[in-house]
């Protein structure tokens, strides 16, 4: 009989295996967020006797929305054993999980329609880009830490709202994405995309995507309401769905992938 409840600290090398074997994650990632990230009263496991067939990880998590933050939580890490898969245990996990909070549940999907048919919607879409007309001008890129990248995208979304990061989900992007900033905007990079562009006004936006189109850059991906859209309205735009929500007073916010 499977069972589904909370993992406890003696789960700590199973969960960690499992998540190495499903995901093939990097070493130093998976010691990172296996010693900083590990929360085991929210942590939800399927069980068949002392053997974990399936587990998530809830992370305890904050969003913004107008000035004033709320609770959420954000699964990551949602693994079944392969033999284990197309049995509805990562469903009967999911609502264990949404069961034991009142407030949203929220995540970054790797299959979207498996999620949509267990009531998770997607709050919001980035606009995307390709960077065909090159910007007249000069812009250099400054030296940043986590605190300068963060104050931008909390000023970049405090009109919709988007959810919270703190120094160590910084920390996670930056060993996935490389970054370039200015005084008053960055973007996160993944070979020749900016998957994350975020400025405070248009001179911030027009100095970013020079030094975007310097370094060859094909494409930009922003915000709805963002600074860059009065320099990018001409180019063909597509739209890419982001995070997803339990609940739909999150509607517009901001979800992206972060650990």
């Amino acid at each position: 009989m499977i069972q589904f409840n909370q993992a406890t600290s003696a789960d700590y090398l199973p969960l960690k295996s499992l998540w190495k074997v499903v995901f093939d994650e990097k070493e130093p990632f998976l010691e990172l967020f296996f010693n900083e990230r590990i929360f085991f009263e929210h942590i939800f496991v399927a069980r068949q006797g002392d053997t974990i067939l399936a587990a998530l990880h809830a992370l305890p998590s904050f969003y913004h929305y107008q000035g004033e933050s709320y609770p959420c939580s954000y699964i990551v890490g949602a693994a079944t054993v392969e033999e284990y898969r197309g049995q509805g245990i990562m469903g009967g996990l999911l609502e264990k999980t949404i069961g034991s909070y009142t407030h949203p549940v929220v995540l970054f999907p790797a299959v979207r329609p498996y999620y949509v048919k267990r009531g998770f919607f997607t709050t919001s879409n980035l606009l995307n880009f390709p960077l065909t007309h090159p910007i007249e001008g000069q812009a250099a890129s400054i030296p940043f830490d986590n605190f300068h990248l963060h104050r931008i995208y909390l000023e970049a979304t405090k009109e919709r709202g988007a959810l919270e990061r703190d120094e160590l989900a910084w920390q996670f992007l930056l060993m996935g994405y490389a970054a370039v900033a200015t005084e008053k905007s960055y973007a996160l990079l993944l070979g020749d995309k900016a998957v994350e562009a975020m400025a405070i006004n248009e001179e911030g936006a027009k100095e970013l995507l020079i030094l975007l189109y310097q370094r060859g850059v094909k494409t930009i991906q922003v915000l709805k309401n963002s600074p860059f859209l009065p320099l990018l309205l001409e180019s063909e735009v597509t739209y890419i769905p982001m995070g997803m929500s339990s609940s739909e007073t999150m509607d517009g916010v901001y979800i992206a992938e972060q650990y």
